[in-house]
């Protein structure tokens, strides 16, 4: 599950938004799937960060789904 907010702030096109879109879709395959980097935000959940954003998200186990609850720039 993707918010729609959350895609106001993936770049409209270009490399970065097919690397957040393409990490995405990866996540309904493999919801482990690992970013080129990992960092916690403030509320100690695991952030994976693809190209220049940051993308929080969680599994639900339970009901076989993936919740992206944030993308943003990775240095903020």
């Amino acid at each position: 599950y993707l918010h729609l907010d959350l895609l106001e702030v993936v770049p409209g096109r270009g490399e970065q938004r097919r690397l957040i879109m393409s990490f995405i879709c990866s996540l309904a395959e493999n919801p482990r799937t690992p970013g080129d980097f990992t960092d916690q935000d403030e509320s100690q959940r695991t952030r994976q960060i693809i190209g220049h954003y940051a993308i929080t998200y969680w599994v639900d186990d339970a009901v076989k789904a993936v919740m992206v609850v944030g993308v943003r720039p990775a240095d903020r």
